[in-house]
């Protein structure tokens, strides 16, 4: 529900944000009738992001230190907990980044249903792990798998279908690359949830 949100949220700042105004007269020398709209900013939203939620973080951090609810973060014993914990921030970060990315160029329908695809490509994802060692092993069930794929190609199909609806060229080639984008980001989240039962299995903090 919470993520949700906030695809909505910044789906709707990505393309709805005015950035010129209409009357703006360009270098070219033409002037714009209409205001133009959309925030090709997605990185730049995202690291504002990051920085904003570390403030918070470190305002609650200090907040409590002196008091009976103090929040102690595990000390990292080894280089491959230092290891993951690096790999989770990297792909947490990636998986928001990629995401607002792909907001500019996609709508939230098309985002949303590529993204209900997390979890056949979390699950692939675990079992990756667990061939190297670092995971359990998951549990088979041939009709959860058959329903995940199920859903994966109605996506796909879906997906498919709003690129071969589009009438412009250049509009299509800008959706493709949004859908390409939404796809890097549902890996990068499915590994991170992955990631996160690795440093659970540790019992670290995440």
């Amino acid at each position: 529900g919470a993520q949700s949100f906030m695809n909505i949220y910044m789906g709707w700042v990505m393309r709805t944000s005015v950035t010129v105004p209409a009357g703006t007269v360009l270098e070219s020398g033409i002037v714009l009738d209409k205001n133009l709209t959309g925030c090709p900013a997605g990185f730049a939203l995202t690291a504002m992001q990051q920085i904003i939620s570390f403030a918070v973080f470190l305002i609650f951090f200090s907040s409590v230190y002196f008091t009976p609810y103090r929040y102690t973060p595990k000390k990292l014993g080894s280089a491959f907990e230092v290891f993951c914990v690096i790999i989770f921030g990297c792909v947490f970060a990636l998986n928001i980044a990629l995401n607002n990315f792909s907001l500019g160029y996609i709508s939230i329908a098309v985002n949303l249903i590529i993204r209900s695809c997390l979890p056949l490509s979390t699950f692939v994802s675990s079992q990756c792990l667990a061939l190297c060692k670092l995971y359990p092993f998951k549990p088979c069930r041939p009709l959860e798998i058959l329903l995940m794929v199920i859903g994966v190609v109605c996506a796909g199909v879906f997906t498919m279908a709003r690129l071969a609806g589009e009438e412009k060229k250049d509009e299509s080639k800008n959706m493709l690359l949004g859908v390409f984008m939404c796809i890097a980001s549902l890996l990068s989240g499915s590994l991170n949830l992955a990631l996160a039962g690795v440093l659970g299995e540790t019992k670290l903090n995440v």
